[in-house]
């Protein structure tokens, strides 16, 4: 028979005759199966039916299978465990697992999150590898067909076949070097804000974006010392000299404290550069067990950064 014709039956039935096998009584079955007796005796017809065969005879303790019914018995349970196993939700264990994970994140916060990811997988997953790429055009496609599993970033992704989780909402602040005439103020002017050259940090990606278009507009009328599209020499520019930049306290504690720098509100004329960073995935990867799996553990990662930051601003 082609599995084909299988559609012409009901497979409830196979899962009758197992337990009446198992049972031997009508009453019995209707009690393990949650129902009725009559509704167990229509089955038993229309099994008998199917196998052309009587399949149980009733005796006064109960029912006697046929020979055919016991010559079905150990094929059936066979059957059934496989179709068990098929529907059955798949096992996932991280020790076993030999996937290759290929994500997006900002480069400032890979450093920051990817070391201890890894000495994480090295104890719960050693077999997993990770590939991280930078963010770019093909990235979205990518994420559809399965090359690239999942993205950190702050872009407006919103699409119908992406899922969304928000890490921490990212607010635009001054950074300047902690020796800076400026480190100690909560808040600049606008002609504060004027008055010093910049360091704009440039990522080709983010470019026509509605963030990237609000720092653009911020720094219509800035000296820009620098434009760079590396953080790190960003960072490092605005720690040894008076200049300034954008950026965010958001997940950033550590390189604000490795290169030294004071983050510092916009002036409230300008404070409106707003948005969050998220992991973003495909939804034909939403179920996945392994990758739910990954998922937790970059978003468990973000959240203990996003606690590092609190801790080091002193908030509860």
């Amino acid at each position: 028979m082609k599995p084909d014709t299988l559609r012409r039956f009901d497979l409830n039935l196979l899962v009758t005759l197992h337990v009446l096998l198992d049972e031997c009584s009508v009453s019995r079955a209707a009690d393990r199966l949650c129902l009725s007796q009559s509704a167990i005796s229509r089955s038993l017809g229309r099994l008998r039916d199917i196998f052309e065969d009587d399949l149980f005879i009733r005796r006064p303790h109960g029912l006697q299978p046929t020979v055919r019914a016991i010559e079905l018995q150990a094929e059936l349970a066979d059957a059934l465990g496989m179709v068990s196993r098929v529907v059955a939700p798949p096992e996932f264990d991280p020790a076993r697992c030999t996937k290759q994970f290929t994500i997006s994140v900002m480069e400032h916060l890979s450093m920051q999150i990817m070391p201890p990811l890894l000495a994480r997988l090295r104890k719960e997953a050693p077999d997993v590898k990770v590939r991280v790429y930078p963010w770019s055009g093909r990235c979205l496609n990518d994420m559809a067909t399965g090359k690239l599993d999942m993205s950190i970033n702050i872009l407006p992704l919103e699409r119908t076949d992406l899922h969304r989780q928000i890490i921490v909402p990212v607010q635009a602040k001054v950074l300047m070097a902690r020796n800076h005439p400026y480190a100690s103020l909560d808040r600049l002017t606008r002609s504060q804000y004027l008055a010093y050259p910049h360091v704009s940090l440039t990522i080709a990606e983010y470019a026509e974006k509605p963030f990237a278009n609000k720092i653009a507009m911020m720094l219509a009328n800035r000296e820009i010392m620098l434009s760079t599209a590396d953080p790190h020499l960003a960072f490092e520019v605005v720690s040894q000299t008076d200049a300034m930049m954008i950026g965010t306290t958001s997940l950033n504690s550590m390189l604000l404290d490795r290169y030294k720098l004071r983050a510092v509100s916009l002036p409230p004329e300008l404070d409106s550069l707003y948005s969050h960073y998220q992991l973003t995935w495909h939804r034909l990867m939403n179920r996945d067990p392994a990758h739910m799996w990954f998922r937790g553990l970059l978003f468990d990662e973000c959240q203990a950064l996003q606690n590092e930051d609190r801790e080091a601003r002193g908030v509860a």
